[in-house]
């Protein structure tokens, strides 16, 4: 991202110290610190405040970062690891219920490593949705495209929780009637 670069020239032609540019965008000087190592990437209007504050546009301001958000907010590498972990679980599911046909050594190995993709694909999710501002920068650019931005409300959150939960039973589920079609 080039923001971060253009930040600190920015910053530092007009002589400021991070707790300076701080209390002008009203915000933290650990916020600056963040944006400026890229840690994280400041929502839309702390980039208009940015823009309006250093009288540079917008589009200079993020120039060369627009096709970067494109590319994070297609999120290929979120999609493949929700698949993997979604086909892991499965596969989980339909050994599970052998459990009782195996001995408790065996069925402990065969769980622990069916369950490792699963745990790994989990913790590779999250890594990817913490460590990305998918929603910021989709909010950049639909601003950058003159569309409504999207904003989560409660009930948003509920339903895919909801429906979250609702998925996972089901592949648990498909998984077990396979499992007893396959075993019985």
């Amino acid at each position: 991202m080039q923001l971060q670069n253009r930040l600190v020239t920015l910053r530092t032609e007009k002589g400021l110290s991070q707790e300076e540019l701080a209390e002008k965008l009203y915000v933290s000087r650990q916020t600056i610190s963040n944006w400026e190592r890229g840690k994280t990437y400041p929502d839309i209007n702390s980039l208009l405040l940015i823009a309006t504050y250093f009288d540079v546009s917008l589009d200079n301001l993020i120039k060369g970062d627009v096709e970067e958000m494109k590319h994070q907010v297609n999120q290929k590498q979120f999609k493949k690891w929700v698949i993997i972990a979604a086909i892991s679980f499965f596969v989980f599911s339909v050994a599970y219920p052998t459990r009782y046909l195996l001995t408790g050594s065996q069925s402990y190995v065969l769980l622990s490593a069916l369950a490792l993709p699963v745990i790994h694909s989990l913790f590779e999710i999250f890594y990817i949705w913490r460590s990305q501002n998918f929603r910021t920068y989709a909010d950049i650019l639909n601003f950058l495209e003159n569309k409504q931005t999207h904003k989560s409300n409660l009930s948003n959150e509920i339903w895919f929780t909801l429906i979250l939960a609702l998925g996972i039973f089901l592949i648990f589920f498909a998984g077990t009637v396979v499992s007893t079609l396959i075993f019985w």
